[in-house]
C-alpha cells in the first residue's frame, strides 16, 4: 500500500470566508505556487513555470479556527494527501490544481510580523511569567553573570 502527502509553504492567497454548506461551517484556503530562477543578467527574479494551486477545505471546527487565525497574504504550512483536479477555464484553456485532503494547517511564524487578525503594530498583552530580559552585569559573559532559579515559570 502507498500513502502520498504533500506539503506546502506559501501565502494564503485570498481572505478566508466562512461559510456553511449542509448546514456545517466550512472555509477554503488556497496557496499558489510559481517556480522562479534568478536571471543572472538583470539580477531579479521571474517566473520559470506555470503556477499550481493547492487548496485545502477545513470543515465544522476547524473552519471558524482558521478563519481567526489567518488572512490573506499569511505564511502558512499546509499538509495532507494530494487529488489532482482537472478542470476546462472559462477561456476554454485545460488546467488543473491539487485539493489537499485531510488537511493540517499551521501559521509560519515571520519576524516582524504580529497576529494576522487585525493586531499588526499593536502591543501584545505580556504573559504574567514572562520577565523582562536582565540588564547585562560584569562576570559571566554568557550569562550577562545573571543566575536563574530553578521554579518552572509555568
Amino acid at each position: 500500500m502507498s500513502k502520498a502527502t504533500v506539503s506546502i509553504e506559501g501565502f494564503v492567497a485570498n481572505e478566508p470566508e466562512l461559510r456553511q454548506a449542509a448546514g456545517k461551517d466550512v472555509v477554503n484556503i488556497d496557496v499558489a505556487h510559481t517556480p522562479r530562477k534568478l536571471n543572472k543578467q538583470s539580477n531579479e527574479w521571474e517566473d520559470s513555470g506555470p503556477t499550481t494551486w493547492f487548496q485545502a477545505t477545513f470543515w465544522e471546527d476547524m473552519a471558524p479556527a482558521i478563519v481567526a487565525a489567518v488572512s490573506k497574504g499569511t505564511l502558512v504550512r499546509i499538509d495532507g494527501f494530494p487529488e489532482l483536479n482537472v478542470y476546462t477555464k472559462q477561456s476554454g484553456e485545460n488546467a488543473a490544481s491539487v485539493r489537499i485532503k485531510g488537511a493540517t494547517l499551521s501559521v509560519v511564524p515571520r519576524a516582524g510580523y504580529s497576529s494576522p487578525r487585525g493586531a499588526q503594530g499593536q502591543p501584545q498583552q505580556e504573559e504574567p511569567w514572562a520577565q523582562s530580559a536582565p540588564a547585562a552585569a560584569a562576570g559571566d559573559a554568557w550569562t550577562g553573570g545573571e543566575t536563574y532559579g530553578t521554579d518552572t515559570p509555568f
